[in-house]
């Protein structure tokens, strides 16, 4: 029993030490075109994103197209059982006093839900507002499904008129962009 003990508390604390997000490559960061390493991304920097509407962890709904003039960040993520998109999340909500100031509207999206968003939402600080893609027809719009039930981790950035300025998608789930490399794509494309 002690054995067994012994095993599950060393797998607990080998998996909540694994789950830091290692950032990602300068270039991803860097370029002007925005990065993927997933072949089925249909997302272009300077082209309109697509429009869609999501229920949203209180009942209501949101429309893309409906938050025109503002800016928008969308950060899609698996869920709240993935640690890594815990991590990401938590990180990067550091920076949401920041982007409220610089006109950003953040969206957190994933195949979850209400009850499972809630999940999440009571682990943050600070308020995101969660919207639920629950049969992934937004993550397939945007061409970032990774397989039948999830999306790969990505990052989106619109300007106030719905034109993206800059995106992350990438197949490994652990790594992401760390709130200091998204101030820097802010920085540079706000310049």
């Amino acid at each position: 029993m002690k054995f067994r003990m012994c095993i599950s508390v060393g797998l607990l604390v080998t998996l909540l030490s694994g789950c830091d997000n290692a950032e990602v490559a300068k270039e991803a960061i860097t370029s002007p075109s925005g990065y993927s390493d997933v072949a089925s991304v249909t997302l272009e920097v300077g082209s309109s994103a697509p429009d869609f509407k999501l229920q949203s962890l209180d009942g209501g709904w949101v429309q893309l197209s409906e938050l025109l003039g503002n800016k928008v960040l969308m950060i899609f993520y698996r869920g709240h059982w993935c640690p890594f998109c815990v991590g990401h999340l938590q990180d990067i909500q550091s920076l949401l006093p920041e982007l409220e100031k610089r006109g950003y509207q953040v969206l957190a999206i994933s195949p979850e839900d209400a009850t499972d968003m809630q999940k999440i939402a009571d682990r943050m600080d600070r308020p995101y507002r969660f919207l639920s893609d629950i049969n992934l027809k937004v993550t397939d719009l945007y061409g970032i499904r990774r397989d039948e039930e999830l999306p790969h981790p990505a990052m989106i950035v619109l300007d106030d008129l719905g034109i993206v300025k800059w995106f992350y998608v990438g197949e490994n789930y652990k790594q992401r962009p760390s709130a200091q490399q998204l101030r820097k794509v802010l920085d540079r494309i706000h310049n």
